[in-house]
């Protein structure tokens, strides 16, 4: 595994376990985390269901602002 991957890893575990606590589910970590994503797009299929769903979750129920449509 490369450093990258290793760092991706860690990134991952770290935003999940931040969007776990409320004190730390701001609009920045969420600006983070979609950048998080968009960036590794093509590696989605590599990340668990439950976590996606989770973040999915979490990202809908916390957005401290209206989505529009």
């Amino acid at each position: 595994m490369s450093n990258i991957d290793k760092l991706n890893k860690l990134l991952e575990a770290c935003f999940m376990e931040d969007l776990n606590d409320p004190t730390k589910c701001t609009p920045g970590l969420y600006q983070v985390v979609r950048g998080y994503i968009n960036d590794n797009r093509e590696q989605l299929e590599t990340i668990p269901e439950e976590s996606l769903q989770f973040l999915e979750e979490k990202l809908n129920d916390s957005i401290p602002f209206r989505k529009e449509a």
